[in-house]
């Protein structure tokens, strides 16, 4: 060990060590929980970025959407900015626009539903 990282190895030694019963507590607690809640079933993937989403029940309906033609709007930064901000501001849009999409998805798979298989 070189005295460069000798400080971080004595912290790293006081850090409790998980057992492996512990890492497969933690494992099966993983597998076991639920997904989040959503009506979009898995999508396929289509040539040219498309996205088609099949109706469950099998009855022939899809609904496309393509996520490169989303639009991205200005990228805001204060005046001063670093590195950190400029990721801040990417992850921000992307959660917005991912909402945005899932909002999309959910509500056309739900119209779907209500004309289509109303007794679902």
């Amino acid at each position: 060990m070189s005295d460069e990282f000798a400080d971080i190895e004595a912290v790293m030694k006081r850090l409790p060590q998980p057992t492996l019963d512990d890492v497969l507590r933690a494992q099966r607690e993983a597998e076991n929980t639920p997904p989040p809640v959503t009506t979009m079933p898995q999508p396929g993937f289509h040539p040219g970025g498309i996205v088609r989403y099949h109706c469950p029940f099998g009855c022939g309906w899809s609904h496309d959407e393509n996520p490169s033609l989303e639009p991205t709007g200005p990228l805001l930064l204060p005046a001063n900015f670093t590195s950190g901000n400029i990721s801040d501001a990417i992850t921000s849009m992307a959660e917005v626009r991912g909402k945005a999409y899932a909002r999309r998805v959910e509500q056309a798979i739900a119209d779907h539903f209500e004309s289509a298989h109303p007794e679902r």
